[in-house]
């Protein structure tokens, strides 16, 4: 593999290409505070040395999530793995204190035994062999160590804005997302334990102008970057339509459903 600083090039086919839309993805919306189940964990392990405490996140971006972790955190080691070396430029100019790995999340050239806590937050649908993933996770997870995934969940959320306009991105997701039960039962049978799952749905009213801007600029979303193009226009047609129709102030009901899972390494 060719090395380019930080960076260790990787090539694979992927669900977007996020080298295309690098300079475009880091908007307002996606600030984060530090992650709250790194917290939760931290806390559980307070008795263990900050220096011995390692946290990688995969699929991780233009490393915001990492940048604010490691702010709160800044003596814990923190590695950062994307397949995608644009996102992982951002990541750098974000934060230089973390070290920033262009990887297969499937693949990672990383060691057994070497991080304490690995998340995995809005990118594992991206990943084209999920079994191997898991099963790497679980070998490069030290003993006590915990891993945790942020996901949508699609069967929970049919009703979606996204998925009201664009049906064929919700027919993608479906087929690109395991369902929470299968990824738990696959955790569990690679050596994973105390899994769990927890949920949170909220419902709401969207503002068709806000949206249709918002579905405009299709990069926002991966679930308008995936479908067809004919899909994509006909749904824009559609909701441009409506916002004709209804007015630009017109609210139509939407729902989002996260799901955080996690498992732990037997010590």
């Amino acid at each position: 593999m060719e090395e380019i600083g930080q960076f260790q090039m990787i090539s694979s086919s992927q669900r977007v290409d996020y080298d295309r839309i690098a300079h475009l993805y880091d908007e307002p919306g996606r600030d984060f505070d530090a992650d709250t189940n790194l917290v939760e964990f931290l806390n559980e392990k307070a008795r263990d040395k900050p220096s011995l405490c390692r946290i990688l996140d995969m699929g991780c971006g233009t490393g915001k999530q990492l940048a604010a972790n490691h702010d709160k955190f800044p003596d814990r080691q923190a590695v950062g793995l994307d397949l995608f070396h644009g996102m992982l430029l951002q990541a750098r100019k974000r934060c230089m204190e973390v070290h920033w790995l262009q990887a297969d999340s499937a693949n990672p050239p990383l060691a057994g035994n070497t991080f304490d806590y690995i998340s995995n937050q809005f990118s594992y649908h991206h990943v084209q062999d999920k079994k191997r993933m898991i099963e790497s996770t679980f070998r490069i997870l030290r003993p006590g160590g915990r891993f945790v995934i942020t996901n949508l969940d699609p069967w929970s959320m049919s009703g979606w804005i996204v998925y009201t306009y664009f049906p064929a991105s919700r027919g993608r997701d479906l087929a690109d997302f395991l369902p929470v039960d299968q990824l738990m039962a696959l955790m569990q049978r690679l050596g994973f334990w105390n899994i769990d799952a927890k949920y949170k749905h909220s419902r709401n009213e969207e503002n068709l102008g806000d949206f249709l801007k918002y579905a405009s600029e299709r990069h926002r979303t991966s679930q308008l970057m995936v479908i067809p193009d004919a899909d994509y226009q006909k749904g824009l047609s559609t909701l441009r339509e409506d916002v004709k129709r209804l007015g630009k102030a017109s609210r139509m009901p939407s729902e989002i459903c996260l799901v955080c899972v996690t498992g732990d390494k037997p010590g």
